[in-house]
């Protein structure tokens, strides 16, 4: 359901200093008959602080669990601004499945804006994952990273090594394989990854993951649609285009230094004209108003200046940044979180191109450097894990062999 915060009715709070509002849900779950079979009524508070513009849209995410045995089911919601007459619903067919048949079975694939490590048990863990679900499947500038969750199931409970595909489709053609993941499972499953799509093209996508047997036979498979809408408009464009410093900045890892000398030393009018020039030249479609390259690189430089800005230094200036605009989105990235013996770190892989990054965190400060790589012309340093190791973790290791 869909109800945008301008059209949300907020009361001014004068001892919070807040505007306050409150959004009625109504759930409920009605068997192939039409029958009423479960329901849910819940209210959810909302504060939004004095100095929050409130035309802003924002999402809610709840999560609900329902126990219903197998068969065919419609959920109807209903979402109501208490304050005001507004509302809108939605209604939902769902199948619920027997995946302990006779032969391996997926479950469905749930879409998220994110997963990351967690202790809390709350509603919007996987299994060890906080994931905020993505019902719509609509990825934008502000979420390019598709991450989703599925479980697969075996008619036994025999120790077996199976493989995850995973393959996203553009207009029924194969636009991107990602690597085989190889493991070793009893019975069942779970599988979480994700990708970037920074660089997909906007429109409609699908995703779909094949489970193997060990002659990479597919003896499961299941598949979502997803959509990705993240063209920048014609007025972020503009800004980015009209202010001269910013120019250098999203130039700077695409020159020369013999092209960024000659940038540096020219005037205002001539820098605007370099810069019109250096994207002319690169546009794919040079018949058109669009110059897609441009689009996609300031998606980039959007993207990493929301994600890896660490206190006063803005994303593109540090080293994820910096790769991340120079070689655009990795196809994997393998996340370590710190441990007892080892500082956090994260790899990037690039298939198609053989490339990887190594970065990590060597003081524990929060700041990702770049330790590793075997591309040329940056750093290559085998002995990068000794260079992340925890001395909490030497001396506790130490102490046990004591």
């Amino acid at each position: 359901t869909k109800l945008d915060r301008h059209d949300f009715t907020f009361q001014y709070d004068s001892v919070s200093t807040a505007y306050r509002g409150s959004l009625k849900v109504d759930i409920d779950i009605l068997d192939s008959d039409g029958k009423l079979i479960d329901s849910l009524t819940y209210s959810s508070p909302m504060s939004i602080p004095e100095n929050q513009p409130i035309t802003q849209q924002f999402m809610l995410l709840n999560v609900h669990t329902f126990h219903l045995p197998i068969g065919e089911y419609k959920i109807s919601i209903l979402a109501e601004d208490e304050l005001s007459d507004k509302q809108d619903n939605a209604e939902l067919d769902v199948r619920l499945h027997n995946y302990w048949s006779e032969k391996p079975t997926f479950s469905d694939i749930m879409l998220s804006y994110s997963a990351s490590p967690t202790d809390e048990n709350t509603p919007l863990n996987k299994l060890g994952y906080r994931m905020f679900p993505n019902p719509s499947g609509v990825y934008s500038i502000n979420s390019l990273i598709v991450y989703h969750y599925s479980e697969f199931y075996f008619p036994d409970t025999s120790v077996r090594r199976v493989g995850i595909g995973q393959s996203v489709y553009h207009n029924d053609t194969l636009f991107r394989r990602f690597q085989t993941e190889w493991f070793t499972v009893k019975g069942a499953s779970w599988y979480i990854s994700g990708f970037s799509v920074a660089g997909f093209p906007d429109g409609d996508y699908n995703l779909k993951l094949e489970l193997l047997d060990t002659m990479e036979q597919v003896i499961a498979t299941v598949s979502r649609d997803f959509t990705v809408v993240k063209t920048l408009s014609e007025e972020t464009l503009a800004i980015s285009e009209k202010n001269v410093s910013d120019m250098r900045n999203i130039l700077l890892y695409l020159l020369t230094p013999k092209e960024l000398a000659t940038f540096d030393n020219l005037k205002k009018e001539g820098k605007v004209n370099f810069w019109e020039r250096f994207w002319d030249d690169r546009d794919p479609t040079p018949d058109t108003d669009r110059n897609e390259l441009l689009e996609q690189y300031l998606a980039r430089w959007d993207y990493v200046n929301r994600t890896f800005s660490s206190g006063n230094i803005p994303g593109w200036k540090n080293d994820r940044g910096r790769i991340y605009l120079v070689y655009g989105p990795p196809d994997d990235v393998e996340h370590h979180s710190f441990n007892i013996s080892s500082n956090a770190w994260e790899q990037w892989s690039y298939y198609n191109e053989n490339m990887f990054f190594i970065f990590a965190d060597p003081l524990g400060l929060g700041n990702m450097k770049l330790m590793h790589s075997n591309v040329e012309g940056e750093i290559n340093d085998p002995y990068w894990r000794d260079k992340i190791s925890s001395p909490g973790g030497t001396q506790f290791y130490k102490q046990i062999e004591e």
